[in-house]
């Protein structure tokens, strides 16, 4: 019976060992740019030509948090909320208006740790809201109404210095790209037939870098 405890005992501290779970969560502000500007809000199920952000960085904050279980391999979860303008060119009174959209990856990370510094890299599904709030011309509505909810990618990666056991700084890069809906018009022969078949394409290439604190529980 005794043998019998003390093998399931060591079981039992294998498998602790082998899934040693870290945790950490942490916060950071960062800036950005987005990569494809004048093809970002095009054909997007809106009557409106020449759309695309202005050059102005855009900029947020953001939280997080890592579950990491076997061998540095786990997953981050993280909320990003970003502010920007957009510029609707050839949109009569309407320059640019304010844009704000919350950014939900959830991806795949690795994690390796030497002393007190730190590195990580993951990829994973990303979910966008728009939630912009301010007026929008009367041609810009529907647009805005297609583009509320968008499915795309993330991807990124951490660089961390442990200032104590629990309180580390963080530098991050994060690349996000959206998915969009597109019509694309069916043409026979070099003839427009007026029907239009759904497709999906990138909507958004965005870049970000940022810098933050991370607390590690355990």
């Amino acid at each position: 019976m005794k043998k019998l405890i003390a093998l399931a005992v060591m079981a039992v501290t294998m498998v602790s060992a082998a899934f040693a779970l870290d945790f950490e969560v942490g916060g950071r502000v960062f800036l950005g740019t987005d990569l494809a500007k004048d093809a970002s809000f095009q054909n997007m199920g809106a009557q409106i030509s020449d759309i695309g952000l202005d050059s102005n960085l855009s900029y947020g904050f953001g939280a997080y948090a890592n579950f990491a279980l076997l061998a540095g391999l786990g997953v981050q979860a993280e909320a990003n909320l970003t502010k920007g303008s957009l510029s609707l060119n050839n949109v009569k009174d309407a320059e640019s208006f304010s844009t704000l959209v919350l950014d939900v990856p959830a991806m795949l990370w690795w994690n390796l740790k030497i002393w007190r510094l730190g590195v990580g890299l993951g990829a994973g599904p990303n979910f966008s809201f728009d939630l912009s709030d301010g007026d929008l011309p009367d041609q810009a509505v529907e647009l805005a109404k297609n583009n509320a909810f968008r499915v795309g990618l993330s991807a990124g990666a951490d660089a961390k210095f442990y200032v104590t056991k629990h309180v580390g700084i963080v530098g991050s890069g994060r690349f996000v790209m959206d998915f969009g809906k597109k019509e694309v018009p069916v043409v026979v022969s070099g003839y427009d037939t007026g029907m239009s078949y759904p497709t999906v394409q990138i909507a958004r290439r965005s870049l970000y870098g940022g810098l933050g604190v991370e607390w590690k529980l355990f």
